[in-house]
């Protein structure tokens, strides 16, 4: 029988001659075929010739070892046969070899006989194997083979356990009377007799017959063993010279991708509570990962499971980019020294001296004060406590002060009967113009008390003006040493009123009314130590506690909504009209596991888009799928969305089957029965985010360029701060008013 093979899609061109029958050309070649072959009938050799290129296409040349290997299928599978060769090529990559010529037998016979497509594969020096090829019958040698058969069976079944030791005929149309070659001494004739039960056999000398270690009871095989576990059981090592294949469970579709086969290992270890072994397998397999995309790809993951279940993910995976996906709980202690090189220290050079930075090998790193901490009124020091607790300071500016002793002295009190209740004035730098203080330890004690009964707008229970155009003058200051008190009350009518801004918001009454005329002025200024800097509070909660007006309104109705405003009602919440900015969102409520002891703060997710996030949980109908229902609202509120999924109690490959559209979406791909937690993310479209984008990055103009919103977070002065450089440059202009108007 000859045949060609078909050229498939490949850089490797194979011209396959198969000769069943001797030539002169096949003659010339006896050299490269061992002397064991046999010498007549069909000679069990293909000779070939073909070319080699590398995976660049460009043409090998040399000596290069190449492996035949000849397969049932096109792709996948075991090879039926195969052997390895070195074959050495010419200077365009063509050569010319013998397929089985490496075998005492050369080729098997049975190789061909079953009537089924074979395909012949190759590949160079171990590399990775060309397109396999079919390889094809030429006309009237199909049954060339047969005449080496008996009904499609070797002579040798037929021989009986008696026959002579030498024979006078040869089958197959040999010559009549010629004589067999006699068997050598000692050797048994190949026989159908004999063996041991699904024991294979094997040939231990020229011709004699003996068990090997393969047993195949006919469903499986073992090979060391005659009780096999599974289908092919080995007891003892292996070494495969090529790869190992795990091929997929199936073909992916749309709707899936495929595991690989797995690879299990299993160890054993005692139950001392069972009293029995336990048998704990880890596996490895690959799995797909964005299957029905444009850019799928694949995981190796480790599972586990021990005794009788089912392995299970580890969470522990490798991407196809060499990164690992560690399990939760994954911890790295670390060993030796590690592979840091170089170590620094950095500080704010106006308070610090750094030296010996960095230390790349040894060394020793120095951080000395600029100026030393100090109570004493030094300029640039760092403020200390001196061994009394006191410190001293021409200026103090703090958000909150308490002050727990108060001396005056120089104080002047005059008392009229015509306009005002309490007058007092002092020209002394120290002094303070009216002092009030209660001694008594219990009742309704005031230090100052101011009332009046006019139902003039002007009318006024205190009045405290500060004339003075530098330093720090304060109109009224009020002080409590009680750990209870208040510093100053204010409180307002029950009956509406009108007069002046300057203790009127239209017709509402106020108990405490700040305002400033001055450029940079502050209406009310509210500080605290220990205490609240600004308490607000109202009896009502169907009433708002306080309301922050947009610039330039005046009217508490504003925050209705025709001004941008800030409401805080008598529940604590707030609302508002526009956006709130900050460098941190959080929440705070009391510990729920120790709600007197401790509390919780959560902080708010952050995004580059204004995003809204929605979950829930999902139960699978008896075909593995689940509709999710939305609120009618959200696709008017919505869009871009992105999905997550996550399946409660086993592994599933859950996908999104219908995308959100009708206000709702379908889950698919699990079990039926199964929980599936769901989670989706869309992109606000409603009309004031629409009227107000966000804008993620944006340059900083003018004097703020260089500066910083948080200086002292960057390790810069407070100099540094936006807000610093405003304030200057409006004492500045401040200033220039003021100059010019003189």
């Amino acid at each position: 029988m000859g045949c060609v093979m078909q050229r498939r899609r490949s850089g490797l061109r194979l011209l396959l001659i198969v000769f069943f029958g001797i030539s002169s050309q096949l003659q010339a070649q006896q050299q490269a075929v061992p002397t064991t072959a046999p010498q007549t009938g069909v000679p069990r050799l293909i000779k070939f010739a073909g070319s080699a290129t590398s995976a660049e296409g460009k043409a090998l040349n040399g000596t290069v070892g190449i492996t035949f290997a000849v397969y049932q299928d096109q792709q996948g599978g075991a090879p039926l046969w195969m052997e390895t060769q070195n074959v050495t090529l010419d200077r365009s990559g063509h050569y010319s070899a013998l397929l089985g010529a490496t075998k005492p037998d050369g080729l098997p016979m049975d190789l061909f006989t079953s009537g089924e497509a074979r395909w012949l594969g190759a590949s160079m020096n171990g590399g990775e194997e060309q397109p396999r090829v079919l390889l094809l019958s030429v006309p009237y040698a199909l049954q060339a083979a047969d005449a080496q058969t008996l009904g499609g069976l070797p002579p040798s079944a037929f021989m009986l356990a008696a026959a002579a030791a030498s024979l006078t005929s040869t089958i197959s149309g040999a010559s009549q009377g010629a004589t067999a070659q006699p068997l050598a001494t000692g050797t048994t004739p190949v026989t159908t007799a004999g063996g041991t039960v699904n024991k294979l056999a094997k040939f231990d000398a020229a011709a004699d017959i003996a068990n090997s270690l393969v047993f195949d009871n006919g469903t499986s095989v073992g090979s060391g063993n005659t009780a096999p576990a599974a289908t092919l059981d080995v007891t003892g090592s292996g070494i495969f010279r090529g790869a190992l294949g795990l091929p997929a469970t199936g073909t992916a579709n749309a709707t899936a991708g495929k595991n690989s086969q797995p690879l299990n290992l299993v160890a054993s270890s005692f139950n001392s509570s069972t009293k029995a072994a336990v048998n704990e397998t880890f596996r490895w397999q690959t799995e797909p990962v964005g299957n029905n995309t444009a850019t799928p790809s694949g995981t190796l993951n480790l599972l586990f499971g021990s005794g009788t279940a089912a392995p299970t993910e580890t969470g522990l995976k490798l991407s196809n980019k060499g990164l690992f996906t560690f399990a939760s709980g994954q911890t790295s202690p670390g060993s030796g020294k590690g592979t840091v090189t170089s170590v620094a220290l950095a500080a704010p050079a106006s308070d610090f001296k750094v030296s010996g930075s960095p230390v790349t090998g040894a060394g020793t790193l120095n951080l000395a004060w600029t100026v030393a901490p100090t109570g004493s009124n030094i300029a640039n020091a760092i403020v200390k406590r001196d061994g009394s607790g006191n410190i001293a300071a021409n200026t103090v500016t703090a958000t909150t002060v308490n002050a727990f002793d108060v001396n005056v002295s120089d104080t002047a009190i005059v008392t009229s009967t015509n306009f005002n209740a309490i007058v007092g004035t002092s020209s002394s730098v120290s002094a303070t113009t009216v002092s009030a203080f209660a001694s008594a330890t219990s009742g309704p004690a005031r230090g100052v008390e101011g009332q009046t009964n006019s139902n003039d707008p002007g009318a006024m229970g205190v009045l405290g003006v500060a004339n003075a155009t530098s330093g720090n003058p304060q109109g009224v200051n009020g002080v409590s040493l009680s750990p209870s008190g208040l510093g100053v009350v204010g409180q307002g009518g029950s009956n509406s009123f009108s007069g002046s801004a300057m203790n009127r918001i239209n017709s509402f009454p106020i108990g405490t009314v700040g305002d400033s005329s001055l450029f940079e002025g502050t209406g009310v200024l509210a500080t605290a130590d220990d205490g609240y800097g600004l308490y607000a509070a109202n009896n009502s909660n169907a009433f708002t506690t306080a309301v922050l007006l947009s610039s330039g309104s005046s009217d508490p109705m504003d925050a209705l909504g025709l001004h941008g405003s800030v409401l805080i009602d008598g529940f604590g919440d707030i609302n508002a009209t526009g956006t709130i900015n900050g460098a941190a969102k959080n929440f705070r409520i009391d510990h729920p596991l120790d709600p007197s002891g401790k509390y919780l703060t959560h902080t708010s997710i952050e995004s580059s888009e204004m995003l809204n996030l929605y979950t829930g949980n999902a139960i699978l109908g008896a075909d593995g799928s689940a509709a999710v229902s939305l609120p009618d609202w959200f696709t008017a509120l919505n869009e871009d969305f992105r999905y997550q999924l996550t399946p409660i109690g086993g592994f599933a490959q859950l996908y999104i089957a219908e995308e959100i559209t009708g206000s709702q979406f379908r889950i698919a791909g699990g079990r039926g029965g199964m929980k599936v937690s769901w989670q989706v993310t869309g992109v606000r479209r409603d009309a004031y985010a629409k009227m107000h984008p966000l804008v993620v990055e944006s340059n900083k103009l003018g004097d703020e360029r260089g500066h910083y919103l948080h200086p002292d977070a960057f390790g810069q002065p407070l100099e540094m701060g936006i807000t610093a450089v405003q304030r200057a440059k409006l004492h500045a202009q401040h200033a220039a008013k003021r100059s010019s108007a003189r």
